[in-house]
């Protein structure tokens, strides 16, 4: 039997985790925290994609359309987290928030999405992990690294 689709989204919720932990930790270096920022955008557009692209029923628009809802207030969450000065207490705070709201959807999402799924379209249940794998790859072969990073020190200095 392959990998069930709730292995593959702790995967990304620990992925994400891992990434915005990083982004809190103030002793990391800039290119660190660079590529804990690319990893932290790509894994959430990748993830919130390959949900939104999820087989269409009409049982199960509500609860996607809820998980959807999700990952546009990270997406926002996040792009506050990048205009926002580094190394400073808005970003330290922006990136808490963020964490949060993470933290709390992938609790949500990995117990009440996934059993509503499964509850709601059991012919499609099996399939979900193939397709959201291939739909995050997809997504994440058409991205581009490296958000930019506001240097507080450099804005001052122009």
């Amino acid at each position: 039997m392959g990998t069930d689709i709730l292995t593959l989204l702790r995967r990304d919720h620990d992925d994400l985790d891992k990434g915005l932990v990083t982004l809190l930790d103030r002793s990391q270096s800039l290119g660190q925290i660079r590529t804990a920022l690319d990893g932290v955008r790509l894994g959430l557009t990748a993830h919130a994609e390959a949900i939104r692209n999820s087989p269409a029923r009409p049982a199960l628009e509500m609860v996607v359309e809820e998980a959807a809802h999700a990952h546009r207030l990270q997406e926002i969450a996040l792009a506050a987290v990048v205009c926002t000065p580094l190394h400073t207490q808005d970003w330290y705070r922006r990136c808490a928030a963020l964490h949060e709201l993470v933290t709390d959807h992938s609790r949500y999402e990995e117990t009440s999405v996934l059993s509503a799924l499964r509850a709601l379209a059991p012919d499609v249940y099996p399939s979900l992990a193939g397709k959201f794998a291939t739909e995050r790859l997809r997504q994440l072969s058409m991205l581009v690294p490296s958000a930019p990073v506001y240097i507080a020190d450099l804005a001052r200095a122009s």
